[in-house]
Order: structure tokens, then sequence, then C-alpha cells
């Protein structure tokens, strides 16, 4: 594997984040883009419980969360290394384990889709991450 693959992964999953966060990242599009996760919810009938309606403060912390999602997605895309997508692996599986806890608890199912590509993200970069870093450990093991 090129380093050169590993970073179009990195940047590759960089463009998703920014696709799917900016518009978590205004109050105002955060809004709307909750009224599409609700009418995913009911549209599709699917289990678990609806999104509920946001107040101002709750549109405040999604759209803080979503500004920090775009900032990290510039990154990644500007610089794709070796470190960031180490940390943005580390991440997902956070993102991952809170996904599938909420689910657990009852969460709508709109999260699956999100969880799925968490998860994609998560074991892709790690494969690549922990191969290139056996290719770099293994020479210098042998001497």
């Amino acid at each position: 594997m090129s380093p050169s693959l590993l970073h179009r992964v990195v940047r590759g999953f960089a463009v998703y984040d920014l696709c799917v966060t900016l518009p978590f990242a205004t109050p105002w599009t955060a809004g709307a883009m909750l009224g599409v996760m609700q009418w995913a919810h009911e549209g599709l009938a699917l289990r678990g419980e609806a999104m509920p309606v946001f107040m101002p403060v709750h549109l405040f912390f999604v759209a803080l969360f979503g500004v920090l999602a775009v900032i990290w997605a510039l990154v990644r895309i500007l610089q794709p290394t070796a470190l960031h997508g180490a940390i943005d692996t580390v991440g997902r599986g956070l993102v991952a384990a809170w996904m599938v806890l909420a689910l657990t608890q009852g969460a709508t199912r709109v999260l699956g889709a999100f969880l799925v590509m968490e998860a994609a993200g998560m074991f892709v970069q790690g494969a690549l991450l922990l191969g290139a870093r056996r290719r770099v450990v293994a020479p210098t093991m042998g001497n």
C-alpha cells in the first residue's frame, strides 16, 4: 500500500464528513436537517423514538458540534496525514459506540445509516493504518 492510498482514504472520509456535517453547522440548517431526519423516520416507519422538537439551546449544541466537525473535516482534507487518520479512526470508534448506545436505548433507526458510515471509516482507515505500521515496523525488527 502506498502512502498516497492512505491519504486518499483519509481525505475521502473527510469529504464525506464535510458533506454530512455542513448542514448541521448553523441553527437554521441544523433545524432543517433534523426535520429531514424526522421525515425519514416517519416516512420509512422506522422503529425507535422519533426526533424530538429541538429548542434553541439544543440547536446551539447541534450547530456547535457541526462547526467542530466541519473544521475537523477541513483539516483532514487539507492535510490527510496518517496522524490525522489515526485520530479520526479513534474518534469514529467513539462516535460509533455512542450511536450504538443511543440505538439500544430506543433512538430512531435513522442513526443506523450514520453508524454504517462511521464503522466503515473506522475499519477502512484502521486497516490501512495498521498495514502501514506493520510495513514500517517489520523491516526494523529483523535487524
